[in-house]
């Protein structure tokens, strides 16, 4: 996606320029920033860049489990944003260069197509995010699975047929008379 200049307003004084100290860890860049927010919950959960992580689980995956499922979901999310950008960038480009008629058919094929990376994106991104989160519905026992993602089950239906009085139905009850 383009970035555009931050403009100061007239009469205001721009902020100082200060050094920026480099982060510990290279995340990819994007312009929701979904890719920065998940570097961090990675490095948060497993203590780790995702540099190191990565070298930890191919040589010791034992030392952090789940830690390849987790960079494996986030390479796709990073890929799933490059496609986004792509698609953003052809987008702006076409509408650029289009005049103020209706949308082409043309036109709202790719804007569809940016809808569908971003849905696909934040799916993704979901995954990530429940594959971090060691409290997620569904992890804490497996035996209370369907408990724990809020299932309901029905009682379990009776196979028999219950059982039968040992009187016959026609048969007057004791002390009764006709």
């Amino acid at each position: 996606m383009r970035q555009f200049p931050k403009f100061t307003a007239p009469g205001s004084i721009p902020p100082p320029h200060e050094p920026v100290t480099a982060a510990p860890e290279a995340a990819p860049v994007d312009a929701d920033g979904v890719l920065e927010v998940l570097a961090a919950e990675v490095r948060e959960r497993f203590g780790h860049s995702l540099g190191d992580l990565r070298t930890l689980t191919a040589t010791q995956p034992d030392r952090a489990p789940g830690a390849s499922e987790v960079l494996r979901w986030f390479d796709q999310v990073t890929e799933a944003q490059k496609f986004l950008e792509d698609a953003e960038d052809a987008l702006v480009d076409v509408l650029a260069t289009a005049d103020s008629a209706p949308l082409t058919e043309d036109q709202m094929g790719l804007v569809r197509t940016v809808d569908a990376a971003v849905t696909v994106r934040d799916g993704r991104a979901l995954v990530v995010r429940f594959l971090l989160d060691p409290d997620a519905p569904g992890k804490q026992n497996q035996a209370a699975r369907g408990e724990a993602l809020g299932v309901r089950r029905p009682p379990a239906l009776t196979t028999s047929m219950p059982p039968r009085p040992a009187t016959p139905a026609s048969a007057p009850a004791a002390g009764v008379r006709r």
